[in-house]
């Protein structure tokens, strides 16, 4: 009769609330829905069956959010489970690593005016300047960079981005079979975990953010992104449980690219996160969730954060996921056009890095259209976009460090993201760094690690020596200013003419074509004002 009572009381309550989530219009809490992450050999089995011993039939496994990490949505009956005691006993049973809330989340956008000036934060954060050295899309090694957007979904078909959605190199697009094995079917583009479908939610919100990272530029229509090519994978989410699912499939993409040296998977550099909780809440209040940045980091992954749209102290009242005090998550709060941080977005002297344009920001709207949309959310792409713009450099030795030191890597374009914020006193005391978003910085500072070096102005090497149809001249300047290089015969006639600014980021080496020059002794100079240095090179007959 017990057993019987039971398996009634599991089936009504499989009834009432199997899949039905009840959410604190307040808090945006599911108050029926916990997460739990369990050791590595702990089964979720056994910790149902004591859960459901204590209150039958009360508790059920909704959804694995993260295989690989052993983390499980749970349901819950909250009339056998009142209050947070279900939490509380989670917490102290062996074998749980940690537990939390499930919550819906609020993405961070004001609707304002489509009047105010177009795209003016992409002159503001140094963008064009990073242009004319690289326009975004593959590393310096021909490696295709990716950025993960988690947000409410995209029109995929949209004329501006065109060219610029990711698509699965593992998957074969319609035939009903998980090609890659990695436990979606038909994911081409990434995975619309709300639904749990191939098929993307059409949702304007990710629409615009996605067109500040990476709206495809110089195609004679629209507006351009931070890149220009890069590709975007698109991961729809609405709580707290999909983001985690979310991460492990960018987890596992970038892992499976470093593990086979980019022969599979895909080149994740960044994910962005342009939403949060209704309510201030701190990271350590959200430990499962808090806790997937080291893991992205681990493979590469930084992730680029818009912080509330309150004016509210972060680093006093808390804020998801800013909060986060993860070596790889960058931070943002929202700059207008008088570059003074809005009114409507936190700050932190601790937990926020830097301001960035969000207000007034033109970007990609529903039906093919343009509009002006506001808040955090938009203050965040331009900061994940400026990540993976920095991986575009033309630097062979930040692109090979990339797969085979992916951690580190991530450390160090984060490092120059922070050195390069352009300090800026409305931002003093209200950010880490006191400044603001400046991309054309951050690429100075990864000068000096990319080979661009700098010394004594001089010629360091001439090869070979004797030439015969050409020869290479090696040579440092102090600065990246542009240099005179001259080649004069021995009856001082000049032979050869150039004008060149040094190469930030590879070898300063110089390329002379000698093969209708007569054989003799030649003289290479380089000079910039009164600065000179002559070394001479001899050229035979062939």
């Amino acid at each position: 009769m017990a057993n019987r009572t039971i398996l009634l009381s599991l089936i009504l309550f499989l009834y009432q609330f199997a899949h039905a989530q009840l959410v604190d219009p307040a808090t945006g809490q599911v108050t029926n829905e916990l997460l739990v992450q369990l050791e590595e050999n702990t089964t979720l089995a056994s910790l149902l069956d004591k859960a459901n011993h204590r209150r039958p039939g009360s508790v059920l496994h909704k959804r694995t959010a993260a295989r690989r990490f052993n983390i499980h949505l749970l349901q819950f009956d909250p009339a056998a489970w009142p209050g947070e005691s279900l939490l509380g006993w989670l917490r102290v049973q062996k074998g749980v690593q940690a537990a939390q809330y499930n919550y819906q989340l609020a993405f961070r956008q004001e609707p304002n005016d489509p009047e105010f000036p177009r795209q003016w934060g992409l002159s503001r954060i140094g963008a064009p300047e990073v242009w004319d050295v690289s326009t975004g899309g593959l590393t310096a090694n021909g490696d295709t960079i990716v950025i993960a957007v988690l947000d409410d979904g995209c029109d995929l078909n949209h004329p501006d981005l065109q060219g610029n959605i990711w698509s699965n190199p593992g998957e074969i697009a319609g035939d009903g079979i998980d090609n890659d094995d990695n436990g979606y079917i038909d994911d081409t583009y990434g995975w619309n975990f709300i639904d749990d479908s191939n098929v993307m939610k059409v949702n304007s919100h990710g629409l615009s953010v996605i067109g500040i990272a990476g709206a495809q530029g110089n195609n004679g229509m629209g507006i351009t992104g931070v890149n220009w090519n890069v590709k975007m994978m698109i991961c729809a989410i609405q709580y707290v449980d999909e983001i985690i699912s979310a991460y492990e499939y960018v987890i596992g993409q970038r892992r499976l690219y470093n593990e086979t040296n980019g022969a599979e998977g895909a080149f994740v550099v960044a994910t962005n996160a342009s939403f949060g909780l209704v309510t201030p809440t701190f990271c350590d209040q959200q430990p499962i969730w808090g806790s997937m940045y080291d893991l992205l980091g681990a493979q590469g992954v930084l992730t680029g954060a818009g912080t509330a749209n309150q004016n509210v102290n972060v680093d006093e009242v808390g804020d998801m996921p800013t909060s986060c005090e993860s070596d790889f998550i960058v931070t943002v709060t929202n700059m207008n056009e008088e570059e003074e941080k809005e009114p409507r977005s936190g700050f932190g002297e601790v937990s926020i890095d830097m301001g960035a344009p969000g207000q007034n920001s033109y970007s990609l709207a529903l039906f093919g259209r343009y509009a002006v949309f506001n808040g955090t959310s938009y203050s965040a792409p331009y900061l994940t976009g400026a990540i993976a713009l920095l991986y575009s450099l033309p630097c062979s030795e930040l692109a090979s460090d990339a797969l085979s030191n992916p951690r580190e890597t991530a450390l160090l374009i984060r490092s120059a993201l922070i050195g390069g914020a352009e300090p800026l006193a409305s931002f003093e005391g209200l950010t880490a760094t006191g400044g603001i978003l400046n991309v054309f910085n951050a690429m100075e500072i990864l000068s000096e690690a990319c080979g661009g070096s700098s010394g004594p102005l001089g010629i360091l090497k001439i090869f070979p020596n004797p030439a015969s149809s050409g020869f290479f001249v090696e040579y440092e300047t102090p600065d990246f200013e542009p240099y005179d290089f001259r080649v004069y015969n021995a009856l001082g006639q000049e032979m050869y003419r150039d004008t060149r600014t040094p190469n930030r980021f590879a070898a300063k080496r110089l390329e002379i074509d000698a093969s209708n020059w007569a054989p003799g002794v030649y003289f290479v100079a380089i000079q910039r004002g009164n600065d000179r240095e002559v070394k001479p090179v001899l050229v035979k007959v062939e």
